[in-house]
């Protein structure tokens, strides 16, 4: 399943800081990558059980929004 997400994540140094989290959730069997050019800096995630809030309140954590698209 593809997962899309708007985020405040200005930048790929931004991008960078919350890798980690996303490598945590997402782990070997899933991918993610954000679209900085999108006027909604789309985060994309291609993964089975993503654990949709836990993935917002850690990006919250972290200090940016991070809002589930409908599609």
């Amino acid at each position: 399943m593809i997962w899309v997400f708007k985020t405040s994540v200005q930048n790929k140094t931004q991008a960078r800081q919350v890798a980690y989290l996303l490598d945590k959730l997402v782990t070997t069997r899933g991918k993610w990558n954000f679209d900085l050019d999108d006027c909604d800096r789309i985060l994309r995630i291609e993964y089975e059980d993503l654990p949709v809030e836990e993935l917002m309140s850690a990006m919250r954590t972290a200090g940016f929004i991070c809002e589930e698209l409908a599609g």
